[in-house]
């Protein structure tokens, strides 16, 4: 699908959510006042009517007629399948902030946004791997390595993950089957192979990391209950933007909230805990009381 289409795709579906209904007057009115309309092309009912069929069969989202009327309204028939969908959420979400920063372009000295450090340069390829389940080969220096690593490792990829401005890929080996993690800002080269594989029907990218916060896994990564107590105005942040799908109020006190979860409290769940200092206690696991501890004491160590 040519990026232009699809933007067109995504602002119909935002132009009809943010209206909950409109005729085909109103979109077409829309339309004519859009950025993306910068040629100034009327929208046609055929025209429509194909962004709607197409947007059904490549999005999923199902864009249904009130009436056959003249001045029936279209409206999105099955719209909490669409809250459900992450990827339609994410390219909605973003592309309706490109628009909006597209029409505003007069006081974008104005608006500050967090750039992504790299690695964009190999989506276009990665995507096409996972779409025809080809092998990779590439070269990849790890942040740990003090010297550039021109070795080829070869990789069925299994999917992408976008987590704190950075891209990764998981992939899985082709003599073990070990599933592995790679930032796609490290990757020097990469390249498709010829080489299909068998894509496993038995996994899942949700259920892969369903019990992480973040992308690392390590000997702490076995679910468990993990129960945190906020302080202050802190419970506040985690309730507007929960840190994992399973957190659960647990109580209410005069100047605390206590939060459960269970999840596998790895590597970028304890560093996220750490970046709130003291806003945050940890209660349970003892292991993990004791690991944040330790890590704090070292930390204060350090301004002594």
């Amino acid at each position: 699908m040519a990026d232009s289409t699809l933007r067109k795709y995504i602002w119909l579906i935002n132009t009809i959510l943010d209206a909950g209904k409109l005729t085909f007057r109103e979109i077409s009115e829309k339309w004519d006042n859009s950025s993306l309309n910068y040629k100034g092309v009327e929208l046609s009912k055929r025209t429509f009517h194909n962004h709607r069929m197409a947007i059904l069969t490549e999005l999923g989202v199902d864009i249904q007629c009130t009436s056959k009327r003249e001045n029936s309204q279209y409206y999105i028939a099955n719209q909490d399948e669409i809250e459900k969908n992450d990827v339609l959420n994410w390219l909605t979400d973003s592309m309706a902030t490109e628009q909006l920063l597209l029409e505003n372009k007069s006081i974008a000295n104005k608006i500050v946004l967090e750039p992504i450090p790299g690695g964009r340069e190999w989506l276009t390829l990665l995507l096409q791997a996972l779409r025809d389940n080809v092998r990779i080969v590439f070269q990849y220096t790890s942040f740990h390595s003090s010297t550039k690593n021109d070795t080829n490792r070869t990789l069925e990829p299994l999917c992408l993950k976008l987590f704190k401005r950075r891209w990764y890929m998981l992939g899985q080996t082709i003599d073990s089957g070990k599933r592995l993690i790679f930032a796609l800002d490290r990757i020097t080269n990469l390249e498709l192979t010829t080489e299909r594989f068998e894509y496993p029907e038995d996994f899942s990218a949700k259920d892969f990391f369903a019990n992480f916060y973040g992308i690392c896994s390590d000997e702490y990564s076995r679910p468990t209950r993990v129960i945190l107590k906020c302080y202050r105005e802190f419970p506040k942040y985690m309730r507007s933007l929960p840190l994992h799908h399973s957190q659960e109020e647990l109580e209410n006190g005069e100047d605390f909230t206590t939060f459960g979860f269970y999840m596998s409290p790895a590597y970028d769940f304890v560093q996220e805990i750490l970046s709130h200092g003291s806003d945050i206690e940890v209660l349970a696991p003892v292991w993990l009381r004791n690991l944040i501890k330790e890590k704090t004491e070292a930390l204060t160590a350090l301004y002594k």
